[in-house]
């Protein structure tokens, strides 16, 4: 029996994106079999550290009062947390996801990291749990596919018919999202789980983790809020391939994930009149700046401590 635990942050601007994400994987429950387990482990992140609430003309209440009516209706789930930071405790991806894991890595087989702009078909719950029944690996990862992205490296987890659109096409960025139902609907009879000889995953992308992986591999507190953190499990995974470590990532052959770039700034809150949302514009990017540059002044020293415990580990 799978359990997979999703692990979600949500800043106040992207709330109708994580209601739209409910309401699609509620959709998406019913194609699942007797004993899959879902578990929604999400924050919503109301701190004064990213959003100016004095400067807001929405204010606090609003939000926490859709989350606990978002909350109510996940109704169908095997397990929910939802959460509300206040404080700088959380501010991002990296903390919300080191926290899930060390808080629930024993109750659960699998977790599944979800960004608020992520689509996906409705089919693509159903056939993780499928490829979850299929791997035996101990340690093990699963994605869809994605459209073509970024370098020639990404092209192992890309789907087949757009990998010739190239880079420079910017498919990921006007193909229409809405789409995917149909699109992975034309090629279920296509579908496969497929190894890869590598480790590559986009993080919130609904990449599916073993727990046993993520527990051994963890996220360091040396990387705050944003940044690093996939590249880090990345590159330790590959560490633990080099090591001979019974480790495979699993690609689903034609389900397709991406994130929503077509549409993206189509909505209300982010005007800076509305929501003044410090992690959008200038102020997101000093913020990341900041982020990234601890986590890469971390590391290397993290790399080597994850090397030494593989080593001291046998």
């Amino acid at each position: 029996m799978a359990r997979l635990h999703f692990i979600s942050h949500t800043l106040p601007r992207e709330i109708d994106d994580f209601d739209r994400m409910l309401d699609h994987l509620h959709r998406a429950s019913h194609f699942l079999q007797e004993g899959d387990e879902v578990v929604l482990d999400a924050t919503l992140n109301l701190s004064d550290e990213l959003t100016d609430w004095e400067n807001s003309s929405i204010p606090k209440k609003y939000f926490e009062e859709k989350w606990k009516m978002m909350e109510s209706k996940a109704d169908w789930t095997f397990k929910n947390y939802f959460d509300v930071v206040y404080d700088g405790s959380v501010l991002g991806c990296n903390d919300k996801r080191r926290n899930s894991i060390r808080k629930y890595a024993d109750e659960t087989s699998h977790f599944t990291y979800m960004d608020c702009d992520v689509f996906f078909s409705q089919y693509t719950l159903s056939y993780i749990f499928r490829a979850i029944d299929q791997i035996e690996n101990k340690y093990h990862i699963i994605t869809p596919e994605i459209l073509k992205l970024w370098d020639e490296s990404w092209d192992v987890i890309s789907n087949e018919r757009y990998i010739n659109y190239g880079f420079d096409s910017f498919i990921w960025k006007s193909y229409d999202h809405y789409k995917l139902d149909k699109e992975c609907f034309d090629y279920l009879d296509n579908v496969g789980v497929k190894p890869i000889p590598v480790v590559k995953f986009g993080g919130g992308l609904l990449t599916t983790f073993s727990s046993n992986l993520l527990k051994l591999v963890d996220i360091p507190d040396t990387f705050p809020g944003y940044g690093l953190d996939d590249t880090f499990v990345m590159q330790c995974c590959n560490i633990m391939k080099e090591a001979n470590v019974d480790i495979q990532q699993y690609v689903l052959s034609n389900i397709i994930v991406m994130e929503n770039k077509k549409y993206k700034f189509k909505n209300p809150y982010v005007n800076v009149d509305i929501l003044a949302d410090k992690t959008m514009g200038d102020g997101g990017n000093v913020l990341k700046k900041k982020f990234r540059e601890i986590a890469e002044k971390n590391y290397g020293n993290e790399v080597n401590k994850f090397v030494e415990r593989m080593r001291d580990a046998g």
